[in-house]
């Protein structure tokens, strides 16, 4: 898929500087971001004044008296508590296009399919699940926010659970203590102030094979440094606001849980992930067999003697064999 491929040429990009000892020095002022937030509990709500087009819901009523988007926040969240309220659909990053369709919303919004154009509050093609509402402004997360994220299950996410930041998701996740970091524009230093960071002075040397590293690094290194999660700000210079040439999306990874599980937990129903409108409910979610041929990208952009663990199980078997993005599931929590 598009949003595998660019996403792991850039998360390789990484490894290589790493590999090649590029290390850059980290920004001070970028790394210390997230201890000066306050602390949160949720993202506001309804904070624009122009909703762009997309409905208000003041109370319970006004949304029951509009059963099409009655029926797509009760299939994406549940019940709506009287405290959910006022609802604004233009505070959603992204809409889940399976319950759009089955709440008969389809066509509602015209679709603007060429990214380049995006304005604010426009609707329009993005990852799982599938429909993007774009915002121009970004802001990074306080310490202990609960926010939705979007997930694709890898094999080779070991340690730690990279996601995208994907309001209206319905799939909630607390961010704990955390810490923001630039994404640069120049591939070859994505993520390059968080390496250094993160594994200065971490008790275990991070692996010189990529994946692998990632989940040291970003997993062990991270939570022994006392994060819970690493935010990435929007890639440098990119218009549309986004990331890797992908609108609406910036990277989280969450230092807690394991990326190769549905449930980001060896046992699903101790998973951290919640549900429901204000993340009231454990994420109902099990945890699924991987498909063989599930990978981050079809191929390593690196040696093979470069690479492990290998992308997908079936080119671990056999290297000519080209992993699929499209054969792997995203974390979804039943409502």
């Amino acid at each position: 898929t598009i949003q595998s491929r660019r996403q792991g040429t850039m998360r390789a990009s990484m490894s290589v500087s790493l590999l090649a000892s590029v290390i850059v020095a980290f920004s001070l002022h970028d790394s210390v971001i997230a201890s000066s937030l306050t602390v949160g509990e949720f993202e506001p709500s309804c904070t624009s004044k122009d909703d762009f087009g997309w409905p208000r819901f003041n109370d319970a009523s006004e949304l029951a008296a509009e059963p099409s988007w009655s029926k797509y926040f009760s299939a994406v969240y549940g019940e709506m508590p009287p405290e959910a309220f006022p609802v604004c659909t233009y505070d959603m990053h992204v809409l889940n296009t399976t319950a759009y369709d089955a709440a008969g919303l389809t066509g509602t919004q015209p679709v603007v399919t060429n990214t380049s154009e995006l304005e604010e509050g426009d609707l329009f093609y993005s990852v799982s699940p599938g429909f993007g509402i774009y915002h121009e402004a970004w802001t990074p997360l306080p310490n202990n926010t609960w926010t939705e994220v979007g997930h694709q299950v890898y094999p080779t996410e070991l340690d730690g659970m990279w996601v995208w930041r994907q309001r209206g998701s319905g799939v909630w996740a607390n961010v704990g203590r955390t810490i923001v970091f630039p994404t640069p524009s120049d591939p070859s230093q994505v993520h390059a102030d968080a390496i250094a960071f993160l594994s200065d002075g971490c008790s275990k040397m991070p692996s010189k094979l990529w994946p692998q590293l990632e989940s040291d690094i970003f997993g062990f290194c991270a939570r022994e440094k006392g994060y819970d999660s690493v935010q990435f700000e929007p890639q440098e210079l990119e218009v549309p606001t986004g990331t890797f040439g992908l609108p609406g999306l910036t990277e989280l990874v969450l230092t807690d849980l394991q990326g190769d599980l549905d449930s980001g937990s060896a046992n699903a129903s101790e998973t951290l992930l919640r549900s429901g409108w204000f993340a009231t409910d454990t994420c109902a979610v099990e945890n699924t067999p991987i498909d063989p041929l599930c990978g981050l990208m079809a191929f390593p952009p690196l040696p093979e003697v470069m690479v492990s663990p290998k992308l997908c199980e079936a080119q671990a078997e056999d290297p000519s064999v080209a992993c699929e993005g499209t054969r792997c599931v995203a974390t979804t929590c039943a409502v």
